[in-house]
């Protein structure tokens, strides 16, 4: 008994000081960033036509030509956040990177931000 208890000691002592200093920061914020991403990623649709309309000096018809495009927008991010969920704690990219940019579209702390040009809302 003595000798199964000092292999026990000796293999948990060598796995603590041989394993690679873990990252849960990272592997918690791609989860964060995943989950994130599944619930917001509809806002896309409305962040893409808001771009696109201000671009275009606000042109109703280039809004209305954009959303298109957000809806497939709304299908990737959605899709990448289901990704990272899914393999949180696996570190592919590499370091735990974000797959698509920006990393959160409700990351400012002015909600009338446009995420894309920096522009302020007509309401500031």
């Amino acid at each position: 008994m003595k000798k199964l208890t000092a292999i026990c000691v000796i293999i948990a002592a060598l796995t603590v000081f041989l394993a690679p200093p873990a990252r849960a920061d990272g592997a918690f914020s791609k989860l964060g960033r995943g989950i994130t991403n599944i619930l917001t990623g509809w806002i896309e649709l409305f962040t893409t036509t808001n771009k696109h309309f201000r671009e275009h000096d606000n042109d109703v018809l280039q809004g209305i030509c954009a959303i298109p495009e957000g809806m497939v927008r709304v299908v990737i991010r959605t899709s990448v956040g289901i990704y990272e969920t899914l393999t949180f704690p696996i570190p592919i990219p590499e370091n735990f990177e974000p797959i698509i940019e920006p990393e959160f579209l409700i990351n400012k702390t002015d909600p009338y931000e446009n995420v894309y040009t920096d522009d302020k809302g007509p309401y500031n």
